[in-house]
């Protein structure tokens, strides 16, 4: 069903910010980059770093820009293809499909470089080579924007990507979820990610060991709660409560925008796929416990702050004050990846007793965006000299999570009621 309502001049400003997004944030892969100089609107170059920045310590052998401009690009590629995806469904504009066929040939490329460990491994390209780094966000983003693309595709790209989740998921499970993190040779990823991997996978491939893998990690009761939140392990005393949270009465909490975004689009292709599953039940009461955190970290004007206080008492969240030093930590900054929150809120609203308000929540982070707030970080005053480098970036993750909440949103007909 197509929704053609305009709200607010939107529509027109997303067809700016994806122009802009084309001109200046497509490799000649057809690659996302992870960040620009905002100075420039240009992918970094290592003269950008006036101060010497240690990303070898993470990746041996690569450079500062190289190590930027790439980081989280299997990320961005995926929430650009799942914004075209979406465009294409809202409009059927041919030029939204070809762009995101783009998008898919350009995790095609990523996955062919990771074979040079094996097939199946999805690497992180820093200066588009090959390295031996991934992490699980950049698969997730990976495998379900594949899944989105997959109705639109033709029959051999169809076969293509039955074969690529597969492997990518394989990947994983034969190394029991454990692997290689920049300087920790033998991470356990988070279990709750994989459980909609898995069902994903074998929905393309019909391979039945993933299904049974599926239904044993169910079993053992590894997504019984949301995987990323940051509160939950606070408030039970899993995570020791640090002396600076116990000065302020509240507990700290940092990037909730990157968690939140994960574990609701994680849940949401769980309750699209799995409906009838007897986690079902569980699977929503996440969304809405992590829609809750969510939003707490979204000022009354839209802006979305990396640190919240949370009140131990009453749960109230406040923005801290800019304090680093042996005993914090933190910035109370803000960051351009308010957008994805509004995605998570566009993808979490069917799942609340009040839809309404995750929509309103999501349209004022989105209405207080354009193009010079794509940023990764902002407020250089609250960060220590040796940091500030990462309030001069334009963010690629924040622009196509705009896109993708927007036209996701225009998809499911939310816009219209507002």
């Amino acid at each position: 069903m197509k929704h053609e309502t305009k709200i607010d001049g939107m529509e027109e400003r997303a067809r700016k910010i994806e122009a802009w997004t084309e001109d200046r944030f497509i490799d000649r892969k057809g690659v996302v980059y992870s960040e620009l100089d905002k100075a420039t609107a240009r992918p970094l170059t290592d003269s950008f770093f006036d101060a010497e920045i240690d990303v070898q310590k993470f990746v041996p052998g690569v450079s500062p820009a190289a190590f930027w401009n790439y980081e989280n690009c299997g990320m961005t590629t995926g929430a650009y293809l799942q914004a075209l995806v979406c465009r294409y469904e809202v409009t059927g504009d041919t030029t939204a499909l070809a762009r995101a066929r783009r998008c898919f040939q350009a995790l095609a490329h990523i996955y062919e470089m990771g074979k040079q460990l094996e097939e199946g491994f999805f690497p992180k390209i820093y200066g588009g080579r090959f390295s031996n780094q991934t992490s699980t966000d950049q698969v997730l983003y990976a495998m379900l924007a594949l899944d989105a693309f997959a109705p639109h595709a033709n029959a051999p790209e169809r076969a293509a990507i039955a074969r690529m989740l597969a492997y990518m998921i394989n990947f994983w499970v034969k190394r029991d979820y454990r692997y290689l993190y920049f300087h920790v040779p033998d991470m356990q990823w988070p279990l709750a990610r994989f459980p909609s991997l898995l069902i994903l996978a074998f929905n393309h491939s019909g391979d039945e060991l993933l299904l049974g893998e599926y239904k044993k990690l169910l079993g053992a009761g590894v997504n019984r709660r949301p995987g990323e939140s940051r509160l939950l392990r606070k408030r039970n005393g899993e995570i020791k409560t640090t002396d600076y949270e116990k000065e302020q009465h509240a507990w700290l909490i940092a990037n909730l925008a990157d968690a939140v975004a994960m574990d609701i689009m994680e849940l949401d292709y769980l309750l699209r796929n799995d409906p009838e599953n007897s986690w079902a039940d569980c699977w929503r009461g996440s969304v809405r416990m992590m829609w809750d955190q969510g939003h707490m970290a979204v000022g009354e004007d839209g802006a979305y702050y990396v640190n919240v206080l949370v009140d131990m008492d009453t749960g109230a969240a406040r923005r801290p004050r800019a304090r680093w030093d042996a005993t914090a930590k933190v910035t109370g900054a803000t960051s351009g990846w308010g957008s994805m929150i509004a995605r998570a809120g566009v993808q979490a609203a069917g799942y609340l007793a009040d839809p309404a308000s995750a929509i309103a929540v999501a349209k004022k982070i989105l209405a207080a965006q354009d193009i010079q707030d794509f940023t990764y970080m902002n407020d250089p005053e609250r960060w220590p000299p040796e940091l500030r480098y990462k309030t001069r970036f334009y963010s690629g993750d924040a622009v196509t999570n705009w896109l993708w909440a927007y036209w996701q949103g225009r998809r499911s007909g939310y816009w219209d009621v507002l």
